[in-house]
């Protein structure tokens, strides 16, 4: 793959998203496909951030760790991110008459033969008489000049969002202009080479995981959508907000996480399709209610956004350390599914079957997301809006059905597969009990030993129909691999990149990913894993969560793990080379399994 990377960095606030997003739009109208990484502190304002943007005619899917440009809005940037730089790449910078002091960082740009070009933003928004926001435009224009990218095409761009204010509009074509015209002045003859355009890109969406859920969650057919900002779920609160005028949709930020995930299963009781997300302190607080859905057999999906811990720790980075929470939260004994989104794609399918599921079996869902593919920013071929099903389980609604149900039908623990009759307060049908004590078949409180027994088999009994309703994990790669991979959510992007790479492509690696984390199907792995003559876990978290959760569930030991626990998603380069390593033979460790 022929990519270029463009990294803008300076402080919250001064618009290193706007000029990213910008690029990212006028670019994928080149016909480029993009692929958008953003970092920021837990600050907001100040503290150093980046939008770094991936760039290339084929599908391009991860990050790389050096770029060909750093753009920096300040000092910051050029003593932080100079090591960013590939060789032969580009510094832009707007600190006037800047020196490299430091002897090491000369010597590595005189090495890296790095071209240092100064944009003087002051003094030409000052011949402009342009307030200091529009050197997000001036600098943008400069990026544009450089990637040798019409000026008419950035000028449109502008118009989209500033042609009902035409003074601005004005004074913003102004800097488009200056922009252009700056850069053969301070950079002349230099460019950046993008690779051949590919018309197929153009017409595709650019948007964030977070954006594909909450269309996933209007697709669903979901009607309230009750939450409690909390980065990373927040961007998802905002989107939904955002659209409740088109959508009609209910949305309320609650007080606080557990008001949110009462109002949604109070909801989800009522009949209403109703979802509440959350992050890893907020879910600890949603985790009694959690265990309530279990007793009184609620349809309930939770959305938990990953991010490091324990505590607050880094509330603006990515990890992938919940699943075992998702798969454990909650005092007591039931059904759960646990599923995990990967791209924008699943992003969006994933929610129907989350609100099918859960309906169906009468259980709480957790979608597991995380900070990096929820910021991330994808290009994305348009949805299909076809292919999901509205399944309601047996959620009884036709009169007669209705007259003829009795109190005990609600809770019959002689269901086949745990899943009895359910049906919605106000309907003209017997009434039942749905409370947090243990209950007979009507619902009503009893501690009969027996009773305890039965009810506890009924809930669990979903447990197998649940598994056998699953499909099984993706598997991509030949019959026998030497070397199988086996990963889930966000990480598989960078995977796809990897393995596509011309040193990965000649080699014999299946990739083996999962999107539904609990229960485990686990044949297809028992089965490659015994051919394999390695197995390598690829996981955003300390101890390998997914690898000990199979252990648990077949009692087949990994050969190998590459973790990464920083708070940052794996980068391309980092990735292949930590793979490379692991196919390196090592008798101590390469072994088939028994």
């Amino acid at each position: 793959m022929v990519r270029v990377a463009i990294k803008i960095v300076g402080a919250q606030g001064q618009g290193v998203n706007s000029v990213g997003e910008m690029c990212a739009k006028g670019l994928k109208r080149s016909g480029f496909c993009v692929f958008g990484y953003r970092e920021y502190m837990s600050l907001i304002k100040g503290g150093h951030s980046s939008y770094q943007l991936d760039v290339s005619a084929e599908d391009v899917r991860s990050s790389t760790t050096r770029v060909d440009i750093v753009v920096t809005f300040n000092h910051h940037g050029l003593e932080k991110n100079l090591r960013d730089i590939k060789k032969g790449g580009i510094l832009l910078h707007q600190t006037p008459q800047w020196k490299f002091k430091n002897p090491e960082d000369q010597a590595f740009i005189a090495e890296q033969k790095i071209r240092v070009i100064e944009l003087p933003t002051d003094a030409i928004l000052k011949k402009l008489k342009a307030k200091p926001i529009l050197g997000n435009v001036l600098i943008t224009a400069v990026v544009w000049s450089l990637l040798s990218q019409p000026e008419e095409q950035l000028r449109a761009l502008v118009r989209e969002q500033f042609g009902h204010k035409k003074d601005l509009l004005d004074l913003n074509f102004a800097c488009i202009a200056e922009g252009f015209a700056a850069c053969k002045v301070i950079a002349p003859g230099i460019t950046l080479s993008l690779p051949k355009p590919d018309s197929k890109w153009q017409d595709q969406l650019l948007l964030t995981g977070s954006q594909a859920m909450g269309l996933g969650i209007i697709h669903a057919g979901c009607r309230v959508y009750v939450g409690y900002p909390m980065t990373p779920s927040s961007p998802i609160l905002t989107f939904i907000a955002d659209m409740q005028n088109e959508t009609g949709m209910a949305v309320k930020q609650a007080e606080d996480e557990i008001t949110a995930a009462q109002m949604m299963v109070g909801a989800m009781h009522m009949g209403t399709r109703a979802i509440t997300a959350t992050s890893g302190g907020g879910f600890d607080l949603m985790t009694e209610t959690l265990s309530l859905t279990g007793i009184t057999e609620t349809p309930a999906v939770f959305i938990l956004a990953q991010r490091p811990g324990p505590g607050t720790a880094l509330p603006t980075w990515t990890a992938q350390g919940d699943l075992t929470l998702a798969v454990g939260a909650g005092h007591g004994e039931y059904t759960r599914l646990v599923m995990a989104a990967s791209d924008t794609q699943d992003s969006f399918d994933l929610l129907p079957e989350a609100f099918n599921f859960a309906e169906e079996f009468q259980i709480p869902v957790i979608v597991l997301t995380d900070k990096h593919l929820g910021e991330a920013l994808f290009t994305q071929p348009a949805f299909d809006q076809t292919i999901a099903k509205l399944k309601r389980g047996r959620l009884v609604t036709d009169l007669r059905e209705l007259a003829q149900l009795k109190p005990a039908d609600r809770y019959d623990p002689a269901a086949g597969d745990g899943v009895s009759k359910r049906w919605l307060p106000g309907s003209e049908a017997a009434t039942f009990c749905a409370q947090g004590d243990e209950h007979g078949p009507d619902g009503s409180v009893t501690e009969d030993a027996e009773n305890a027994r039965q009810q506890m088999e009924k809930r669990l009994k979903k447990m197998a129909a649940l598994k056998a309703a699953l499909p099984e994990p993706l598997y991509v790669g030949p019959k026998n691999p030497e070397t199988l991979i086996v990963s889930w959510g966000s990480n598989r992007g960078v995977i796809f990149d990897v393995l596509e790479s011309a040193e990965m492509k000649k080699k014999n690696i299946g990739y083996l990913h999962y999107q539904y984390l609990w229960p485990l199907k686990t044949e297809s792995f028992e089965m490659l894993s015994r051919t394999a003559k390695r197995t390598v876990f690829i996981e955003c978290n300390h101890g390998g969560q997914l690898a000990s959760l199979l252990k648990l569930a077949c009692g087949r030991d990994v050969t190998q793990k590459i973790l990464k626990f920083d708070g940052r998603p794996f980068f391309f380069e980092e990735l292949r080379e930590k793979l490379l390593s692991a196919l390196t033979p090592n008798p101590s460790l390469d072994r088939r399994g028994a």
